[in-house]
Order: structure tokens, then C-alpha cells, then sequence
């Protein structure tokens, strides 16, 4: 092992008494190894630096030494001595290797909605998460905090990083029915209450008629029923049910809310876009509380348009106020929010709808009754007893 790191050299012995030089060597300590004899010739390594001495020790003796191949190191770097710059360059790489892993190049947004896109893009840019940023700055519980409160029409917001990837996963609670595998018996009942428009069946006995009420609970479509042999059959009961569902929204804008406006105050910031990377050009990234806009140009030279691009960026610096809302105003916030929770509400159409606005000393209520025509069907297992109460064999 020692031999990789010193200049070595393996020799032949020749003429004279190869014995009686060793002998001597050994007497004088001098670093003699790996002594062999081979088809009547003796081989023999030792260090670059004992060389000249084993070879005064070989004439003495009447030896000649002649060296037949060199190894270790700082041979192979005198070797390539001439090539540095091949040397710098495979640094350069790796130091180069290494920077770019402390970045981050690949963003990934999961489930998100085309309508929402720009918004989400703009909020998770002005948090961090972007291509170009350091890896360590990717705080992933930090980070879903921030966006769980700014992000609030998603009940779920997960931030993960693995080496040079970012995730966000988005999701949107909806309420998922398991449905029971198809060989097994069940009813359809009402999930909720409302008014029977149409009921058909594909398997089991429809026991509701157009007009019915309905409350959660009751059997829309039975999966039991009796055959021809008079005997009971039970099958997994399919079909659908539709009926007109009355739903109340509700929504209180007060008079008086804290806003953000702009304070006119506004940082431009320059950057380089290429190949992923973000480079600052002019200006520093502002603390506080602000809002971003930018235009983008591509760099284009002699008619070819290079893979790079200008950024500018325009800061707009916001602080917080309280601002005094007229009716008028609140109604039109409230309605915003309104048609926000119907949108998402579950329902095949909307058959009507009514509002009412009340308004009171500190803000206005806005009110809209909604029915709703919606598949109000759910499944329901029957319980069957393979060996009834009653029944038992001696």
C-alpha cells in the first residue's frame, strides 16, 4: 500500500552475487521488498530514493541494477504533468457538479386546478418555491403553514423536497363513498333530505314515487324483494334517484376590514433566467409584505433568439389599513363568496335560487336559498345472518 503513494521501482539484479547484495542492503537498511526469482533472473522493488544507494551497494558487489518499470502516484502525476489543464478542468466539473446540487431545478405542483394555476404559480413564487433557490431554504412544515393560510380553498397542503426536486401536492377534501363490490346485497337510502323527481332501477324495487319526501335514512331502492318460488332474494340494489335538495348559504361582510394597499413605494429587480437558473442582476429580493408583477424578454441577437431570458420584476410594497365599505361593496364581497361555496357544493344542476340581504349596525348578512337537483342515492349493506335466531340443528 505503501507503494501507491512513493515513487517505486522494480529492478533486475544481474551479474555478480545477487546473494551477497542483498545480504549487504539488509546490513545497511536499505528498503529492499518483494524479492523474486524468475526463469534464472532476480527481481527486487524499492523506493526512487534508496535507488542510488542500492546501486553503489551493486557495485561493490559486482552487480548492475537496471530498472524495469516504475509505479505509484506522483509518477503518474509527473507523467501527465504537461496536461494541467486537464487536471483543472475535471475540478472545475466537480466543483461545478457540486454547486448546482445545492439548487433547486425541477418544481413539481400536483392536483392543481387550470382556473386557479396563475394565482397558486405567483403565491408559491413569492414563498421560495421556485427553480434557482437553495435546497436548504425548501422548509417543507414551514412552508405548508404559510400556505395552508394562503392557499384556503385547499383543505390540504403538503411540501416535500428530495435532492434537487420540489413537491406540492394540493388537495381538495370531497366526500369519496366507498361502493360495495357488486356481488354484494344492499339498499339505496337517502343521504339527505329532499323531494323525489325521478327513481329507476337496473336491480332491486323502487320504493319511492315522483313527489315523495325524504329523509335521511329512508329505503329509495330495496335490494330485497320476492321471487316467483315465493322465496326472499336479496341482490345489490342499482340505480338512481334524483331529487330537488334546498340548501341555505350564509355570508357576513362588516363595514369596516383590514386591507393591504399599496404604499407606492416599488423595488425593480432584474434577473437573468437561463437554462433554469435565476441570476440577480440588479436588486435584492424585498422583506415584508409585498406584491409582485413582471415582464418577461427574450434575448434575441442578429435574428436568433438565445436560451435566455430577461426578467423584470416590479415590487409593489403593501400595507395594512382599515377601510370603511359601503353595503353595496360588502354585497358584492359576500356574493363573491357565495357563488365560491355553491360552485363546490355537490349537485348535478341548480334549479333555483333566492337572496336576501340584511343589514345591521357592523356589516351586511347575504342569504341564498339554493335547490339543488342532485343524486341523493347511497348505498347500505344488508345485514345477513347466515344461521338465524331460531334456527339450529340437533
Amino acid at each position: 500500500m505503501k507503494g501507491i503513494f512513493k515513487k517505486t521501482v522494480c529492478f533486475e539484479i544481474t551479474g555478480g552475487c545477487a546473494e551477497r547484495f542483498l545480504n549487504i542492503a539488509s546490513r545497511r537498511w536499505l528498503n529492499v521488498f518483494n524479492v523474486n526469482h524468475r526463469d534464472g533472473k532476480t527481481f527486487a522493488f524499492s523506493t526512487a530514493r534508496e535507488f542510488p544507494a542500492l546501486c553503489a551497494v551493486a557495485e561493490k558487489t559486482g552487480c548492475r541494477l537496471a530498472i524495469i518499470s516504475r509505479y505509484g502516484i506522483p509518477y503518474y502525476t509527473e507523467k501527465y504533468r504537461d496536461r494541467w489543464g486537464f487536471a483543472v478542468g475535471f475540478a472545475v466539473f466537480l466543483g461545478l457538479l457540486y454547486v448546482l446540487s445545492l439548487f433547486v431545478w425541477s418544481v413539481d405542483v400536483e392536483n392543481l386546478p387550470e382556473e386557479c394555476a396563475v394565482s397558486v404559480s405567483d403565491i408559491l413564487y413569492d414563498e421560495g418555491i421556485r427553480v434557482g433557490v437553495l435546497c436548504s431554504s425548501i422548509d417543507g412544515k414551514t412552508l405548508q403553514m404559510v400556505l395552508e393560510d394562503r392557499l384556503p380553498e385547499f383543505d390540504m397542503v403538503r411540501v416535500s423536497r428530495m435532492g434537487c426536486w420540489a413537491r406540492v401536492q394540493l388537495s381538495t377534501a370531497v366526500p369519496v363513498r366507498k361502493p360495495l363490490e357488486g356481488h354484494e346485497p344492499c339498499d339505496l337510502i337517502a343521504k339527505e333530505s329532499g323531494q323525489i323527481v325521478s327513481a329507476t332501477a337496473s336491480k332491486g324495487t323502487i320504493f319511492v314515487k315522483d313527489g315523495d319526501i325524504v329523509v335521511p335514512g329512508d329505503v329509495l331502492i330495496s335490494g330485497v324483494f320476492d321471487s316467483l318460488e315465493e322465496s326472499i332474494v336479496m341482490v345489490h340494489a342499482t340505480g338512481e334517484v334524483k331529487a330537488l335538495v334546498d340548501k341555505t348559504f350564509s355570508e357576513i361582510v362588516p363595514y369596516e376590514q383590514i386591507v393591504t394597499e399599496p404604499t407606492g413605494h416599488i423595488v425593480n429587480i432584474n434577473r437573468l433566467m437561463a437554462f433554469g437558473l435565476e441570476i440577480p442582476l440588479f436588486g435584492s429580493l424585498p422583506k415584508g409584505n409585498y406584491s409582485r408583477t413582471y415582464d418577461e424578454y427574450p434575448l434575441r441577437l442578429l435574428g436568433f433568439e438565445f436560451p435566455l431570458t430577461i426578467r423584470r420584476e416590479q415590487w409593489h410594497e403593501l400595507c395594512y389599513v382599515k377601510k370603511q365599505f359601503t353595503a353595496t361593496e360588502c354585497v358584492e364581497q359576500a356574493e363573491k363568496e357565495l357563488s365560491r361555496q355553491i360552485s363546490k357544493a355537490e349537485h348535478i344542476g341548480i334549479v333555483s335560487s333566492e337572496r336576501t340581504v340584511n343589514e345591521t349596525e357592523t356589516g351586511v348578512r347575504v342569504t341564498r336559498y339554493v335547490t339543488f337537483l342532485k343524486d341523493i342515492a347511497e348505498e347500505r349493506p344488508l345485514l345477513v345472518e347466515p344461521n338465524p335466531v331460531g334456527d339450529s340443528s340437533e
